[in-house]
This record gives structure tokens, C-alpha cells and sequence, in this order.
């Protein structure tokens, strides 16, 4: 495959006060450090704008000799402790390539246009600079398709939501239609923030509607959790969370219950038929 993109980057240090960053530091640079290249952090942490809907999101650059090694499940048990404390909701772990992977970026995976806003966990140093090389014809869509089948899956099995734990991952995903959908359609990436001004405009108002209605829980988001709910949910061994995930998350409140109506369900197979049929 010939390479014919080239981009230049510099990732400043995280300036933010964010107890888990710092921890996250520490916690590699006492076990961990010779396992990455690089490690940033993305999202809403990266940018200073959390409120209590915000999860962690962060790319693990692994130097190539490590990538299927016991050290690196080793840490993203140990750093997991540390997300969850910070959002034991989360949903998603680590972004990671490989150090290697820099000479022929996945941009589809994690965009330029996102990485660019993200800060330097690891090393510790006042910036990095990535020259980062990828291929000139990259995938935007399958991504968004296999996203928009699960959606269709779950409907045909009239699936909902039953606890704040699914409730938020699915929120998550619809947030992240319009960027996917600029990519699609576009064939380049954007940030998320300014997706959703970018693609409104394909959109007629009941199509759009379950993005109002996702964009106002994630800004009313409550997490209202039990002290025992709280203890299990910071458990991070992958087997026990899947069963926590599932009975140990807080139930749906009847108000947000009330705007999750079948018109919801309704507007987002309208959106989502239109996407697909938009990116075919």
C-alpha cells in the first residue's frame, strides 16, 4: 500500500488538574514505562470540559515489542482501577496501536482531527511530536455500517436500555453518529464537538431529534449511585464486570424513562435508515 498522507503534530502536556491523570502518570512511570512509546489522553478530559457524564478516553502508544505481552494486560488492569474511579460507568477501554502503526496511521480509528486536541500523559516532557504517515485511501464507513446494524439488531429484538450502565454506552454511540457521518460522507475526519453543526443540515428535524434528546441527558446526567453499587462498579476484572455491567448499574429514572418514549425509537430508525442510505 503506498503511503501519500503526511501529517506533523505536536501533543502538549496534559495542564488540566484531573487527580486520575496524574495517577495514570505515576502508575507508568514506576511499573510501565518501557512498554510505551507515548500515552494521551482525548475527549472531554484532554480539553478541561468535564461535567458528570464525561468517561476517560485515552490512546495507548505501545512500543511494537509489547503488544500482546503480560506487562501490557498487567496495566490496563491496574490503570482500569483508576478509570473507574473517575467513571464507573465506562464503557470502552483503552485506544491503542502500536508504535509502528505511526509510519501508517489508522486514521479511521482514532482521527487526526480528534488526536490533535488530545494531551501527553506519558513521557514527561513539556510536548511530543508525532510526523505521522497514512495510506490515501482509508475505510470511513464500515465502522458507522456495523454500528448502524447493531441498532437495527437491537430493534428487532425490541431491545432497550435497562440500567444507567446501557443507557449511557447507547447515548454514547448515537453522540457519536454525526462525526462518523461527516466521515462517511466527506471521506475525512472531524473533531466531534464540531460534527454536529457540520451535518445537522442533511437532517430533517425528526431524524435529528434523538441527538437533541442524547445531547440533553448526557447535560442532565446524575450519577446517582448507591455506595454498594459504587463498590462493585470499580471492580475491574473483565469477567465479574460483565455481570456488574448488567445487575450492579443504577436503574433508568422515570424522567429520562418518560423521553426514551417509542417517538424516540421511532426518530432514531428514521436517522439511522437515512445514514445508511446516504453512505451506500
Amino acid at each position: 500500500m503506498t503511503l501519500k498522507h503526511q501529517y506533523n503534530i505536536t501533543i502538549n502536556k496534559y495542564d488540566g488538574t484531573l487527580s486520575l491523570i496524574s495517577d495514570l502518570a505515576r502508575l507508568i512511570d514506576r511499573k510501565y514505562a518501557k512498554i510505551f512509546h507515548s500515552v494521551v489522553v482525548h475527549g472531554s478530559v484532554a480539553t478541561n470540559e468535564v461535567i458528570p457524564y464525561s468517561d476517560f478516553d485515552g490512546l495507548l502508544i505501545v512500543r511494537d515489542e509489547f503488544i500482546n505481552s503480560k506487562p501490557l494486560q498487567k496495566f490496563k488492569i491496574e490503570s482500569m482501577k483508576l478509570i473507574l474511579k473517575f467513571d464507573p460507568l465506562q464503557h470502552h477501554g483503552w485506544f491503542q496501536i502500536k508504535e509502528s502503526d505511526l509510519k501508517n496511521y489508522p486514521e479511521n480509528y482514532l482521527p487526526v482531527s480528534t488526536l490533535k486536541h488530545s494531551k501527553l500523559i506519558y513521557p514527561s516532557k513539556e510536548n511530543v511530536e508525532y510526523n505521522l504517515k497514512f495510506s490515501e485511501e482509508i475505510d470511513y464507513k464500515s465502522g458507522l455500517r456495523a454500528m448502524l446494524n447493531q441498532f437495527e439488531k437491537r430493534n428487532q429484538n425490541n431491545w432497550k436500555p435497562s440500567n444507567t450502565y446501557e443507557l449511557k454506552s447507547i447515548l454514547s454511540q448515537i453522540m457519536l453518529m454525526p462525526c462518523l457521518y461527516y466521515s462517511a460522507i466527506n471521506n475525512k475526519g472531524i473533531f466531534k464537538r464540531e460534527s454536529f453543526d457540520a451535518v445537522k443540515h442533511h437532517f430533517t428535524a425528526q431524524e435529528w431529534e434523538p441527538i437533541v434528546v442524547a445531547s440533553q441527558l448526557r447535560k442532565d446526567w446524575n450519577n446517582n449511585f448507591s455506595k454498594f453499587q459504587l463498590v462493585l462498579l470499580k471492580i475491574p476484572h473483565p469477567l465479574l464486570r460483565k455481570i456488574i455491567k448488567k445487575f450492579g448499574a443504577p436503574k433508568i429514572n422515570l424522567a429520562t424513562q418518560n423521553m426514551l418514549n417509542s417517538e424516540f425509537y421511532s426518530n432514531l430508525n428514521m436517522l439511522i435508515k437515512k445514514i445508511k442510505t446516504d453512505i451506500q
